[in-house]
């Protein structure tokens, strides 16, 4: 099926002809073990070796460093078009090649030298919520505690975890400040926790830590300066925003296509003469869950440009243009919550059956629409800078 998000635009002139060319090879492979991979819980390691292979894990860190250096547009088109075929493949990927933007506040020479000395084609898991307790030692801390959501169906390079540093002041708001740190995944111990309504096969598992010396050049402030060299990473924090919005817009074309086939086969039960999609009614929603869809990758596309030619340009984006990309992020996992629900409604009870990867995607998106990015707020702040009520990020 042909839709509108096939389209491209010359800043993704190198995607295309680079990761995105490569990853396509290996759609139809992911697309036929999308079943196989939610019943063990896992992206096969044999389709992480490809993709690994292709550059997508790399495909967003800097060029010096060994990577392709995609921007967010850039990059959420890999991830979108994974997410077609698979959901929980496309969630992957934005998590581990994203992660890196928030370590960017760790010393230069630790990212450079010891982290990418040896390359850019690293996988990373773990998670930034501040779920760890530190204590600051000689040289570092120590760090221990339990971290939800560590997406990854592979054995990492290294672990991410944010945490907060016991006895710490506290910012001038009366929060603690949130910390992140880089460790080996020997350090860490995994537990079987993901059992989820969608995502099935992400292995977004829990992860503990019990009193692990982290080095203090392993770790940083959450929010921080930027060291590393490549212009997406100088964006406001929360700028991976855009690679979530890529797996519901996928998810999303996936089942457009299902229902595309759907309604040439489909009889119903009490007009067998006639398949669904010759009903006039049946043609329009359809058309206009197409449109809708299309209107969300475009919306995506649009902010996201506007804020990386400002990164590019090294400047900070405005306040409407930010809560614009942030809040476009929101607005983006409720609509396609909305959509994904009514492409389900036009199926009928062929949806339904596990046979039908409709209903995979149905939950995918669900269970990605329950993220922080679809609650974020933004489309509250967003409307205040438009009112004139709110003009600092």
């Amino acid at each position: 099926m042909t839709t509108l998000l096939e389209s491209t635009s010359s800043h993704g002139q190198e995607t295309d002809q680079g990761v995105l060319g490569r990853v396509r090879a290996h759609l139809p492979k992911i697309a036929a073990c999308s079943a196989e991979a939610e019943a063990a819980r896992a992206v096969p390691a044999e389709i992480i070796t490809a993709l690994r292979e292709a550059g997508v894990f790399r495909m967003s860190l800097p060029k010096a460093w060994g990577g392709h250096q995609l921007d967010l547009v850039e990059s959420a088109r890999v991830v979108r078009e994974l997410s077609r075929a698979d959901g929980s493949t496309g969630w992957t990927v934005q998590a581990a090649s994203m992660a890196w933007f928030f370590v960017r506040s760790l010393p230069r020479e630790t990212l450079e030298k010891e982290v990418f000395g040896d390359g850019a084609d690293l996988l990373l898991r773990g998670a930034i919520a501040p779920k760890g307790k530190a204590t600051a030692v000689r040289g570092g801390y120590r760090v221990s505690g339990r971290w939800p959501l560590a997406s990854g169906s592979f054995t990492p390079d290294w672990m991410l975890a944010g945490f907060v540093v016991e006895g710490a002041p506290t910012l001038p708001d009366g929060r603690p400040e949130m910390w992140v740190a880089l460790v080996r995944p020997e350090q860490a111990t995994f537990l079987d926790t993901w059992d989820a309504v969608g995502l099935r096969a992400t292995q977004s598992t829990n992860f503990t830590m019990d009193d692990v010396f982290v080095p203090e050049r392993f770790t940083g402030p959450l929010v921080g300066d930027n060291n590393i060299p490549a212009p997406f990473y100088g964006l406001p924090y929360t700028a991976t925003g855009a690679s979530h919005d890529a797996v519901i817009i996928g998810c999303l074309e996936g089942a457009l296509g299902d229902l595309a086939e759907l309604a040439a086969t489909k009889r119903p039960a009490f007009n067998p003469g006639a398949v669904i999609g010759a009903d006039p009614v049946f043609q329009e929603k359809f058309a206009e869950l197409h449109l809708r869809t299309g209107a969300l990758n475009a919306l995506v596309e649009q902010t996201g440009r506007v804020v990386m030619d400002r990164a590019l340009a090294g400047e900070e984006p405005t306040p409407t243009e930010w809560f614009g990309y942030t809040g476009g992020h929101q607005h983006i996992h409720h609509e396609g919550t909305r959509i994904l629900n009514e492409i389900m409604t036009l199926s009928g009870s062929s949806g339904l059956y596990s046979s039908n990867p409709m209903q995979r995607r149905w939950r995918d998106v669900r269970c990605v629409s329950q993220h922080v990015a679809g609650n974020n707020g933004s489309l509250r702040r967003l409307g205040a800078v438009l009112s004139g009520q709110e003009d600092v990020r």
